[in-house]
């Protein structure tokens, strides 16, 4: 039965690119939700413990601003990489987070937001703890600092509304 399902999936990819964007996806969920209940455990003593970047990561400064091009690199990196539990918005509402022990973070959330600084949200990005991963190995320092650029942009957009 795994033989015959791996091989249509790999006969699915490539007939079309909706096909292959839809086993991409479905793996990716796949892959959170194996993880999620791999670290459950773990992820769920965590989430009693507030997550607090150390004071020296607090006070770092962002080096890039954020200008019209860092913020839509930072927007297509979020797309990528984090839409998938952290939502469109950024509500903290994607798929993948809906299964996960801990839910991901509202960027959102003007209080939240208010208390995290650029170098907090870059630490959390690079160190990440579980179930978010770790982005240091994955993502460049720029990347990192753009995506905060962008999140600091979905919490000014969301809160304009209202």
């Amino acid at each position: 039965m795994i033989k015959e399902l791996l091989n249509e999936v790999t006969g699915m990819i490539g007939k079309n690119k909706a096909n292959s964007l839809w086993v991409a996806g479905a793996l990716g969920i796949c892959a959170i939700l194996g993880l999620s209940f791999a670290f459950a455990g773990r992820a769920a003593a965590d989430a009693y413990t507030p997550w607090v970047a150390p004071a020296e990561a607090r006070k770092v400064k962002n080096p890039y601003p954020a200008t019209p091009e860092n913020l839509a690199d930072g927007e297509k990196i979020f797309r990528a990489n984090c839409v998938l539990c952290h939502g469109e918005k950024g509500e903290g509402d994607g798929i993948g987070g809906q299964a996960l022990p801990v839910k991901p973070a509202n960027f959102t959330d003007a209080k939240l937001m208010s208390v995290e600084t650029d170098g907090s949200l870059f630490w959390k990005i690079s160190e990440g703890r579980l179930p978010m991963l770790t982005w240091k190995a994955i993502l460049t320092e720029k990347e990192r600092w753009q995506v905060v650029d962008y999140l600091r942009k979905l919490t000014r957009d969301a809160n304009a509304k209202h």
